[in-house]
């Protein structure tokens, strides 16, 4: 009865350590989390939901389609404002796709269309995100976004001018 009572007491000691060690370390886990630097993700993908397959040759007139996401680590509710540029000429977006509210850990995705309202070759496509309050304007106009991403395209006057875009 003696050796029993020791033997309970023991298990008991072992277990009590065994289980602040655990705690201490699920206390560790969190603190590490919450020291990790705050960003957000900023991607474009094909109109197939896949990082390929992108529309770059356009007809002056006709439109194309990629899917925009945004993925907001910043520890905290975030408002980004979207800017579609095509050689710097801003293109029109719908408010609900221009302005982005996402709490913490949330993720946005929404297929956006846009037409080209000129013709060139090897123009460059910019999608740049704002973060609300963090526009930062470097000279005149020009601001530096927070994430931007850039996909180079064609514009071309009619189908004839280009042998890759053929009519179905």
């Amino acid at each position: 009865m003696k050796y029993t009572k020791i033997i309970l007491i023991l298990i008991f000691i072992s277990l009590s350590i065994l289980a602040s060690g655990c705690g201490e370390k699920m206390n560790n886990e969190k603190t590490g989390e919450s020291l990790k630097e705050p960003y957000t993700e900023f991607y474009i993908l094909g109109p197939e939901g896949k990082a390929d397959n992108y529309p770059v040759d356009y007809v002056l007139g006709g439109n194309g389609t990629v899917i925009v996401g945004i993925v907001n680590h910043e520890q905290k509710p975030v408002n980004y404002t979207m800017e579609v540029k095509l050689e710097n000429t801003p293109l029109p977006l719908p408010p609900d796709k221009q302005y982005i509210s996402l709490r913490d850990n949330a993720t946005w995705e929404k297929a956006v269309t846009m037409t080209p309202p000129f013709e060139g070759t090897n123009m460059m496509l910019g999608f740049s995100l704002y973060k609300e309050g963090e526009k930062n304007i470097v000279e005149g106009d020009l601001c530096t976004p927070y994430r931007g991403v850039y996909l180079g395209i064609n514009v071309y006057q009619n189908i004839s001018e280009n042998n890759s875009i053929t009519a179905i």
